[in-house]
């Protein structure tokens, strides 16, 4: 019986495997045989990201509607946790720029859209969409402006279903999802939905993870964020890269390094130190310890039992700290 690990790269990262036996079966060594014979083809956000990472916050509230500091207070705030970026989205009302918004902290106008049924952000707005009932024509309307639009806190709730799945589905085209936000810790639901997402991915939904704060009170600044590989911080270069999914979404955890190149992955992280790569459905197939990694893309395609559609990574360190890259999509089968 032949056995299938899979194998990062020497000499980054050594193998950690909790679950052995289910990566081996008699049957595989021939599929593995006439499925490499195919050559593949990635697509990454990730390629040529030799620029600048800049972090910020997409989702929180002021006094405006029900938060807790005042739009100034919320800016000065975040200025002192060393964001380059950020964004207030006030419940269907819009927040401009504060006067004593420093040089330094790129703005982005915002607005949840809240009333009248499960939320969402716009991004990028001039002015706020009418909160239809039917979510599909609100997201239609915020595609059609142009904004930045993503479902927000799918697992929120009691019922962890703030957002239900054949909802999420049935909308047009938007951009992604909250794979993390940050309030829920302190709500009922979990603030996790990296089971939605990896449900979209793997039905054929190109969306992108994003990971938020959704700031109430002053305690919950700071907790998530993104970071952003874009040349330049203005609002239009740092919107434009979140669209193209050229980001990541982090709880605590940075990488210093993320980068594709034809068919290979490095990742790097000073706060990391377990690397977890994951296919369709979730499916986890290997866990590495160490701080660097490389990563032939298509041996990982080759550890699936199934045929992959995408491979997605998450960086863990201490306690609750996790960085979620984006998924690199495969494209062809073999």
């Amino acid at each position: 019986m032949a056995e299938y690990r899979l194998r990062p790269i020497p000499p980054y990262g050594a193998p950690y495997f909790p679950f052995n036996d289910w990566l081996s079966f008699p049957f595989q060594s021939k599929a593995k045989d006439q499925r490499h014979q195919v050559p593949l083809t990635f697509e990454s956000p990730y390629d040529n990201t030799n620029g600048k990472w800049f972090r910020g916050n997409l989702h929180g509230h002021t006094t405006n509607t029900d938060g807790e500091l005042s739009p100034d207070g919320y800016v000065q705030k975040y200025a002192g946790l060393g964001y380059d970026w950020i964004c207030i989205s006030d419940h269907d009302f819009l927040t401009v720029r504060p006067s004593s918004c420093p040089d330094n902290l790129v703005f982005i106008q915002g607005n949840e859209v809240t009333a009248r049924g499960p939320h969402l952000l716009h991004i990028g707005c001039q002015d706020i969409v009418t909160p239809d009932p039917d979510r599909g024509k609100v997201v239609a309307e915020v595609m059609a402006r142009e904004g930045l639009c993503i479902i927000n806190h799918p697992n929120w709730q009691e019922d962890f279903s703030h957002w239900p799945q054949a909802l999420i589905e049935s909308l047009p085209p938007f951009h992604g999802i909250e794979v993390y936000n940050a309030i829920v810790r302190d709500q009922e639901g979990s603030p996790l939905a990296t089971n939605r997402f990896d449900r979209l991915l793997s039905k054929g939904f190109r969306v992108w993870g994003y990971a938020n704060d959704d700031t109430h009170w002053e305690s919950s600044y700071g907790r998530a964020w993104n970071w952003v590989s874009a040349e330049d911080c203005t609002p239009e270069s740092i919107i434009e890269n979140l669209k193209k999914g050229r980001c990541y979404g982090s709880s605590g955890v940075e990488l210093t390094r993320l980068q594709t190149e034809g068919k290979r992955i490095r990742i790097e992280s000073e706060n990391g130190s377990l690397c977890i790569a994951s296919l369709d459905w979730g499916l986890e197939i290997g866990r590495y310890k160490g701080s660097r990694w490389e990563f032939d893309l298509e041996e990982l395609y080759d550890e699936g039992r199934r045929t992959p559609t995408y491979i997605r990574f998450e960086v863990h360190g201490e306690g609750d700290q996790v960085a979620w890259t984006q998924p690199i999509h495969v494209v062809g089968q073999r």
